[in-house]
C-alpha cells in the first residue's frame, strides 16, 4: 500500500505558468489514484482543500501521510524555473533518503520516457518538509516545468501516458500486486468526425479552423464572452486545458454573435 498526495492546495497555489501547478497536481493525483486501483494496487490519496498557506499545506499533507497506513510515500509536483522559456527542461524525482534512490531514479527515466521530456533524474534533497517529515520512504515527483513552454506541450499531448508510467512504477515497487479482475470491455463512443456533415465547404472548413488556431485572438474572445454572460467560464477553463473542440467554439461564437445584435 502506499499513499499519494497532490502537491500544495488547489488552484492559484504553487508554481504558474502556462498551467498552475496547485489545480493541476490535484487532476493528475485523482487519475493516479483510480489507475493504480486497476492495477490492483491499494492506495491512499490525499488533496488539501482546507489549508489557507504554505506551512498549513506542509503541515498537513505530511500529518495525513504519517497517519495512514503504507509503505511508501509519493508527492506529485510540476516544477519552476526562474523564467519562463520555450524550451523543455525536463522531469526529476527528489527524494532524501539513500536507500530509495534507484527506484527514484526508475521513476525519473519512466516518466522522461512517457513524456518525450529531457530526463534530469534522481536528486537527493535534504530540505524538504514533505521527505524530511514522513516516515516512510518517500519520493517528490517534479512531472515538469510549468513555465517550460515545450514541456506544458508535451505533457498535455502525452498526459495518459505520463500517468500509466508512473503508476506502472509505483506497482513495481509492489511485486506480489495482483490487478483485480477487470470488467467486460466498454466499446467507446464514436468520435464525431469533422466531415461534410458539420460543414460542407472544404474552403469555409480551413477558414474555420485558421480562426480557431488563432490561439490567442480566440481566448481573447472567449474572455470576452464569460465577462459578458453569453457562457459560462467553464468554456475558457475547456481552451486552457486543451480540450475546447472545434464545434464548441463554433457555437461559442454563434451565442456571442447572438448576444452582440441583441444589444444593438
Amino acid at each position: 500500500m502506499l499513499t499519494i498526495s497532490a502537491g500544495h492546495y488547489g488552484k492559484g497555489t504553487g508554481a504558474s505558468g502556462y498551467m498552475n501547478e496547485g489545480e493541476e497536481t490535484a487532476l493528475l493525483v485523482q487519475e493516479l489514484g483510480k489507475k493504480l486501483q486497476q492495477k490492483g494496487v491499494k492506495v491512499n490519496v490525499i488533496i488539501d482543500k482546507q489549508s489557507k498557506n504554505q506551512q498549513q499545506n506542509l503541515t498537513y499533507l505530511v500529518k495525513q501521510h504519517n497517519a495512514s497506513q503504507r509503505e511508501l510515500d509519493v508527492s506529485i509536483h510540476f516544477n519552476s524555473a526562474p523564467t519562463q522559456q520555450k524550451d523543455g527542461i525536463g522531469t526529476e524525482v527528489l527524494y532524501v533518503n539513500p536507500a530509495i534512490s534507484t527506484f527514484a531514479q526508475k521513476m525519473s527515466t519512466e516518466i522522461a520516457k512517457a513524456g518525450k521530456f529531457k530526463n534530469r533524474g534522481a536528486k537527493q534533497r535534504k530540505d524538504l518538509a514533505f521527505l524530511n517529515g514522513t516516515t516512510k520512504k518517500a519520493i517528490l515527483i517534479e512531472v515538469c516545468f510549468v513555465n517550460s513552454e515545450q514541456d506544458v506541450k508535451l505533457y498535455r499531448a502525452n498526459k495518459d501516458q505520463i500517468i500509466e508510467a508512473i503508476a506502472e512504477t509505483l506497482k513495481s515497487y509492489f511485486p506480489n500486486t495482483t490487478p483485480p479482475t477487470p470488467a467486460p470491455p466498454v466499446k467507446p463512443a464514436p468520435t464525431p468526425a469533422l466531415d461534410s456533415q458539420a460543414i460542407t465547404s472544404k474552403a469555409l472548413q480551413q477558414k474555420v479552423e485558421a480562426i480557431f488556431n488563432d490561439k490567442v485572438a480566440v481566448r481573447a474572445q472567449l474572455k470576452q464572452g464569460a465577462q459578458m454572460g453569453v457562457f459560462q467560464p467553464l468554456w475558457l477553463e475547456k481552451f486552457d486545458a486543451g480540450t475546447l473542440m472545434l464545434y464548441d467554439y463554433i457555437a461559442l461564437t454563434t451565442l456571442q454573435y447572438q448576444k452582440n445584435n441583441s444589444n444593438m
